[in-house]
């Protein structure tokens, strides 16, 4: 596991632009984290460091956005609202693990469907007096210990 302190969104998605350029298809990128802890905010510095272009926000209601990067797709989940229904039999598994790379907030509703290999994000707010910091941990699953080390 790594630990990385931010400082604001502008950290958080320089962050999230390492980890977009250590990216190949097929990796799976869970972000747990409160509401407001900076999953989305991390999702929009990783999809702009592969090239998409426009404006990415939360799947919410859609439960999936699909980008296309320059070069793959990004598959970006929000299961926040698969608590009560779950995620076997909606056809998600078609986007997992394929020729993109998928992000996964609120990963626990999707949990039957996370293969051995993933990296981990979770994100929490810290208080230090009004600034807006996170403490980001990151935890390589499987194969994705190398990108953890890579980091």
């Amino acid at each position: 596991m790594k630990t990385f302190t931010t400082q604001g969104p502008a950290a958080t998605q320089e962050l999230a632009q390492k980890v977009a350029h250590l990216a190949k298809p097929g990796l799976i990128i869970t972000l747990r984290g409160d509401l407001g802890a900076g999953k989305t905010t991390f999702t929009q510095g990783f999809a702009k460091a592969l090239g998409v272009k426009g404006r990415i926000k939360s799947p919410t209601f859609n439960i999936l956005n699909i980008y296309q990067g320059d070069v793959f797709p990004i598959y970006h989940f929000d299961a926040y609202r698969l608590a009560d229904i779950g995620a076997e039999d909606q056809g998600f598994e078609d986007y997992i693990g394929t020729d993109g790379v998928t992000l996964i907030e609120w990963p626990q509703y999707m949990a039957d469907l996370l293969p051995q290999d993933y990296l981990a994000i979770d994100f929490q707010r810290q208080d230090r007096g009004g600034d807006d910091f996170r403490q980001i941990e990151v935890t390589g699953h499987g194969s994705a210990v190398t990108l953890e080390a890579a980091l």
